[in-house]
């Protein structure tokens, strides 16, 4: 199995969540972005929704998040944002 990426979130608080994952799903202005290993290098706003990403293991996680900013860089996804919650269907 391939390296997972690092997933790193953060609030004006500090870091909120940082976790390894395979594939990461983030709420881009344009539409939901995804991210797997070797992405290229990226930066982009994103607005409030849904941020979900697949562990090593196969389990998924989601978390709501505020708006902000996502940066891909060396396998690493990095949220600057200005809210965390836990995610819960409507």
């Amino acid at each position: 199995m391939a390296s997972p990426i690092t997933l790193r979130v953060l609030t004006p608080e500090g870091l909120a969540l940082q976790d390894d994952a395979v594939s990461v799903i983030a709420p881009g202005e344009p539409g939901y972005l995804g991210m797997l290993r070797n992405h290229a290098p990226l930066v982009t706003t994103l607005k409030s929704g849904k941020l979900t990403w697949r562990r090593p293991g196969g389990d998924t996680r989601t978390r709501r998040i505020g708006v902000g900013l996502l940066e891909v860089v060396r396998n690493q996804v990095t949220i600057l944002t200005e809210s965390v919650a836990e995610f819960q269907e409507a």
